[in-house]
């Protein structure tokens, strides 16, 4: 064949970029086929195939990628020799994923997503598609797949499939192997297989700050600080200029409760880059939690003023204005990021418990169901929901969803904690006392579980509750851990001594309770009442029996359970009545202040289940 003299020019310098143009085990022979017999008449699609290669060694935009595929099918459409043709074929599917790599690096090099991520990803995926229907083992482009597939959307099975392959496809190339591992892991929910791949990619790619990224915020999410820390240094090793590297760095010592630490770390990365949102946002938790509020809202400001679409800095700073009593100004925060995103679940948690703040239980509840309505496989979550329904006096309906909490989590606290409480206050003594013995397990030091364990054994109508001798040793301890200054607790120990018939002493710490003082009145005069029956040599006996205060609010079904039946997913339409005054414990997992100190419910009567 003739092999026109443009495509000889060309043919030593796409030899030596055909690394980046071609895969490699395209090339192998393609030099050689347009260099054969050149007796043969030129094919008619030669001068397209010709410009095709040009095309190719100019091409930097999509554009030209685009122009390099459309001359290659007119090429082959004319006619080619079957070599040339091999050639047109190969340069074809190179192309396709040079573009695809092209859109590809777009995609994860950027610092924050692309509006447009969606539709680039299915122009990449278009690409790589076609090339793999051309030569399912092209490894760079299994690769490529799966990455692509394992973002939001995507379909998690084919990416999975594609890593695997990848892994077996790419050979002696380290980096794409560890890039393939490190795709694969994430896509992993075994702790032990994750924890395989992302060793095997820091293996293969020991240097490489992205495989020692992941890796250390694997560490970091699992509560492994030191190991976090040790694979986010050999990560700034390499590139010591990243300011994203050093917020991470900062998360591990903020986490690990080294506040001071954090805040020089986080310092460094704004130093590094001042107009990254990012290590300010985490400042300002660590500057809360230090106590100095101005300095946090200050540092939120400027993160707002720099990125004023995104939502999380708002969340923040309104979560600290509540705290700090700020009531009208977190509101303000909070409705611009729900005007803009309805269902934005950190904003609709703050919301219902700045509601619960002003002993608005219905508007709070109605939060909480929605929440709860899109996760209802979150604990913490619906254990909250069933702090709400406690404090509006509907414990018929937080045991509802305490149960629920501790089935999907047993080791779920407050859960556990709330559900004796309602137990108590319905009367139910002998399931208040298997869910205290289990509280008392995950936290043997608590003073309120101690106090309220105690009270029980000392107090139930039941006999076969009753324990006087336990009763006394709970109290002591509770009143050893509150430094003898609470005077329910201290009236516990004197119910536990009056119980195992020790009236001289449940008198002198009843009476103790009683000079302790208490500022509410109904709680002064029972503490009275009490050394009034121990003075008479008679024990306290109490049983309480809570009617459900206003309508329960009618379960919506999940999406996963069957028409009819009460899943817990939660319809956030509809309301409860009669609330009364009680605190709610915020322990959710986004706060900038981290988990707060656990705070004393309002006291009521009888007092002891909600202290």
């Amino acid at each position: 064949m003739t092999i026109s003299y443009r495509s000889y020019c060309v043919l030593f310098m796409l030899t030596l970029l055909t690394s980046l143009v071609l895969p490699t085990h395209l090339v192998a022979a393609d030099a050689d086929a347009l260099a054969t017999d050149a007796a043969e008449v030129e094919s008619p699609g030669q001068a397209d195939l010709d410009a095709a290669i040009d095309a190719k060694l100019a091409a930097n935009e999509l554009d030209d990628f685009a122009t390099v595929l459309d001359l290659c099918k007119r090429a082959t459409k004319k006619g080619l020799s079957e070599d040339a043709a091999q050639f047109a074929d190969n340069l074809y599917t190179g192309t396709l994923i040079d573009r695809a790599g092209m859109v590809v690096e777009a995609l994860f090099a950027a610092e924050s997503p692309d509006p447009r991520w969606p539709q680039m990803r299915s122009f990449a995926l278009r690409d790589l598609n076609e090339a793999l229907e051309r030569d399912a083992k092209l490894g760079e482009a299994q690769l490529m797949l799966a990455r692509l597939e394992s973002l939001p959307g995507g379909n998690r099975d084919r990416a999975r499939k594609a890593a695997d392959a990848a892994i077996e496809l790419v050979g002696d190339d380290n980096l794409q192997s560890a890039q393939a591992h490190i795709v694969r892991g994430n896509l992993e929910n075994d702790k032990a297989k994750q924890t395989a791949d992302y060793d095997k990619a820091v293996e293969l790619a020991p240097r490489d700050k992205d495989v020692r990224r992941t890796r250390g915020l694997f560490h970091l999410l699992n509560d492994d600080f030191q190991k976090a820390r040790d694979d986010l240094a050999v990560a700034i090793e390499d590139d010591p200029e990243d300011a994203s590297l050093q917020e991470a760095l900062g998360m591990t010592y903020m986490m690990d409760d080294n506040l001071e630490k954090a805040q020089e770390v986080f310092d460094k990365a704004i130093e590094i880059d001042p107009e990254a949102s990012g290590p300010l946002l985490q400042r300002a938790r660590v500057l809360a939690m230090r106590g100095q509020r101005p300095q946090a809202l200050a540092d939120l400001d400027k993160a707002i003023q720099l990125n004023p679409d995104d939502a999380i800095p708002l969340v923040l700073r309104a979560r600290i204005q509540q705290q700090a009593g700020n009531t009208v100004q977190a509101e303000n925060d909070i409705e611009t990021v729900l005007e803009k995103i309805p269902d934005h679940p950190a904003a609709i948690e703050l919301r219902g418990l700045i509601a619960a703040d002003r002993d608005d239980y219905p508007a709070a509840i109605r939060d909480f169901r929605r929440l709860v309505a899109k996760n209802s496989d979150d604990p913490l979550l619906i254990g909250q929901l069933g702090l709400l329904y406690l404090a509006a006096k509907q414990p018929r309906e937080a045991i509802k969803r305490f149960t629920r909490s501790l089935e999907i989590d047993d080791k779920q606290f407050l859960s556990r904690r709330g559900k004796s409480d309602a137990e108590i206050s319905i009367g139910d003594h002998k399931a208040a006392l298997a869910d205290l013995e289990k509280a008392l397990e995950l936290k043997p030091e608590d003073a309120g579980v101690l106090n309220n364990l105690a009270w029980l054994l000392a107090t139930s109508p039941d006999d076969g509750v009753r324990d006087g001798k336990r009763a006394i040793e709970l109290a002591t301890k509770a009143c050893e851990k509150t430094n003898w200054e609470e005077a329910h607790i201290v009236s516990t120990l004197a119910a536990g001594y009056a119980e195992a018939g020790e009236f001289e002493k449940a008198c002198q710490y009843s009476a103790k309770a009683v000079e302790t003082g208490d500022s509410v009145a109904e709680v002064k005069k029972q503490l009275e009442s009490e050394l009034a029956s121990y003075q008479l040599n008679k024990p306290w006996r109490e049983k309480q029996d809570m009617p459900e205060a206003g309508s329960a609010a009618k379960p919506l079904e999940g999406p996963d359970d069957p028409p009819g039946e009460d899943p817990f997913g939660e319809d956030p339409d509809e309301t409860t009545d009669g609330p009364e005054p009680a605190q709610l414990i915020d322990e959710s997992d986004d706060s900038p202040l981290g988990d707060p100190p656990e705070q004393p419910r309002a006291k009521k009567t009888p007092r002891r289940p909600f202290e």
